[in-house]
């Protein structure tokens, strides 16, 4: 049988052999009846009776189409509401038209709620400029497009998300899924203090690999030493020593730094211009944020 056959056609085949089957079991033994003519009443009710097969025929086939169709249905629910990641469908103007419950948590109210609603409500008012841009520009390149916003609880409480959008197939609205960043919101803003206390500490620092590798400076150890950042990183520390002064030091200091993690005392270091001075110096070990050992050092003149 060929696909391209007609549905109708394959329908009509399949009544025929159910018939003939039913045929077969209920008038066995008795003799086929001439069916020559069209106004012959046995070919009328035979005709009738194929109609009424093929009609039950579509009706199972429109049962089992249902029943798919219910399947797929429960399932898609159950992948999007239950999801664990935050869903919404919004249109140009940024209204919710859909949203799971993972979504409706995170915007901190219950799903009836949230529908008909704009995003913007539930973003920190300094953000909804972002959320506007992020639309139109999606809307306006038909590529997707993305943002970082504060969503704010009814009881003030902050989170940072990431808004991710896509266009739909209609080209009218849009999905987006907002990943909750709070935590690596939080960690990149201590990162950035730590950094600033680093950077704009009144007293001279480095920091260096457990190689002795110079991978950072802050400020005042420009105006101390006169070496600019790029004079040094990637430089070992002793070219900052006067190794002629106190030989074998920075052994003593690589000895103490695998046994006690610290080191402190006096050292002669050189400047750039060629000065030689005296400094104290504390050098300590900590991880950073891989988990490889750091060395922060401090150190001041000492005159």
């Amino acid at each position: 049988m060929s696909r391209e056959q007609p549905f109708q056609s394959v329908l009509r085949e399949d009544a025929e052999l159910r018939m003939r089957a039913r045929e077969r079991q209920h008038e066995q033994g008795r003799a086929p009846q001439p069916m020559q003519h069209v106004d012959n009443p046995q070919r009328l009710l035979h005709e009738l009776q194929v109609y009424q097969v093929e009609l039950e025929l579509q009706n199972e086939q429109l049962e089992a189409a249902r029943a798919w169709i219910e399947a797929a249905l429960a399932s898609y629910t159950e992948l999007y509401d239950f999801a664990p990641v935050p869903y919404l469908t919004l249109n140009r103007t940024g209204t919710i038209t859909e949203t799971n419950l993972a979504g409706a948590r995170l915007l901190g109210s219950e799903r009836a709620r949230v529908i008909d609603k704009r995003l913007g409500v539930f973003v920190a008012e300094s953000d909804r400029p972002r959320v506007a841009a992020c639309l139109k520009s999606l809307y306006a390149t038909q590529c997707d497009a993305q943002c970082e916003v504060s969503l704010v609880a009814k009881d003030g409480t902050r989170r940072t998300v990431e808004m991710r959008t896509t266009l739909a197939n209609d080209g009218e609205s849009c999905r987006a899924v907002l990943i909750d960043v709070s935590e690596r919101s939080a960690q990149e803003r201590q990162t950035r203090r730590l950094g600033d206390v680093f950077t704009l500490a009144p007293e001279a620092m480095f920091i260096s690999d457990h190689n002795g590798v110079i991978t950072d400076i802050n400020h005042a150890f420009t105006a101390l030493t006169g070496f600019a950042h790029d004079q040094v990183v990637g430089q070992h520390r002793r070219m900052l020593s006067c190794e002629s002064r106190a030989p074998g030091l920075d052994e003593d200091i690589m000895r103490s730094l695998a046994i006690k993690g610290s080191w402190s005392g006096e050292m002669w270091h050189r400047h750039r211009d060629g000065e030689v001075y005296r400094k104290t110096a504390h050098f300590s070990t900590m991880p950073d944020s891989s988990g490889a050992q750091t060395c922060v050092t401090r150190f001041a003149r000492h005159d």
